[in-house]
């Protein structure tokens, strides 16, 4: 559990890192320099613990398009929205994960079931209203990303073909990382700001590094955690990122959320948590 703590607690550090470069480069520049620096860091890190990458499975084709995605939804969310408000919307996610479980699963539906997805939707709503008249259909971006990122977890949840985690997040890189390059040759002549590739700016690669670094180790970490504690119990620290992404945001960008957009996180957290509990009671 002290694994997953502190991977929840450092995960916002990757966020605010996000938002600052977002200030020069485009979300999908971002999102290329992440997911290239973890195919090669995760490379030298295979070599130096002598593990061996394994071969590519067509697996990773989906996994690297939902997560890249996601990431790219993210940082373009983050151009525009408070730190924590961002993180506040993502949290949809559990929520997301559970009615994509339901419909292309058919995982059974239960009365609390209904209810906590009610009560979870209501607390997005509660998020959505300050955010949606502040920022606009940029309030929407985190919520995409946490449906691709649900969309990512269940593929991962139903293959039986991922055994090696290192090996799937260095296919995963290499994967996004050529997926993101094509977009930009296609996005050229409709001058996107979004899908722009700006000039580098050499005294921002200690941050891009950073971030990559970031990233990886908070994956390490949670893939680790997931050995030594359930797995629906180590979902419920995820709310812990609130905390240390409320801190960095009033730090670093001086954003303090609102009443109502910390109500409706509130909520959507004791939804999320219950969600867990009531998941965990009907596999026991």
């Amino acid at each position: 559990m002290i694994l997953m703590l502190l991977a929840v607690l450092i995960i916002p550090f990757s966020d605010a890192i996000g938002k600052w470069l977002s200030s020069t480069y485009s979300p999908m520049q971002i999102t290329f320099f992440r997911f290239l620096l973890q195919a090669v860091l995760i490379y030298f890190v295979a070599r130096v613990l002598r593990k061996k990458i394994g071969a590519f499975k067509t697996i990773y084709l989906y996994l690297a398009f939902f997560i890249s995605s996601c990431m790219f939804l993210l940082f373009w969310g983050l151009m525009y929205l408070p730190l924590a408000n961002n993180i506040a919307l993502f949290f949809i996610e559990p929520l997301v994960l559970t009615v994509l479980s339901i419909v292309f699963l058919k995982e059974k539906v239960t009365r609390a079931l209904v209810i906590v997805l009610f009560v979870g939707l209501l607390g997005t709503m509660i998020i959505i209203r300050p955010n949606w008249s502040a920022y606009g259909t940029a309030a929407i971006l985190p919520i995409l990303a946490a449906i691709f990122y649900a969309l990512y977890l269940m593929t991962i949840r139903v293959s039986k073909d991922i055994k090696d985690v290192l090996t799937m997040q260095f296919w995963i890189g290499i994967i996004a990382s050529v997926f993101t390059s094509v977009l930009f040759l296609l996005a050229q002549p409709f001058d996107l700001e979004v899908l722009s590739f700006n000039k580098i700016d050499h005294s921002l690669w200690w941050l891009v590094f950073l971030l990559a670094v970031v990233t990886i180790v908070s994956q390490l970490l949670i893939s680790n955690a997931l050995y030594y504690a359930n797995a629906s119990l180590l979902a419920s620290f995820q709310y812990l990122e609130i905390i240390s992404a409320t801190l960095l945001g009033w730090i670093i960008f001086n954003d303090i959320p609102d009443r109502l957009t910390m109500l409706g996180a509130i909520i959507v957290i004791f939804s999320g948590v219950y969600l867990i509990k009531v998941e965990r009671n009907s596999k026991d």
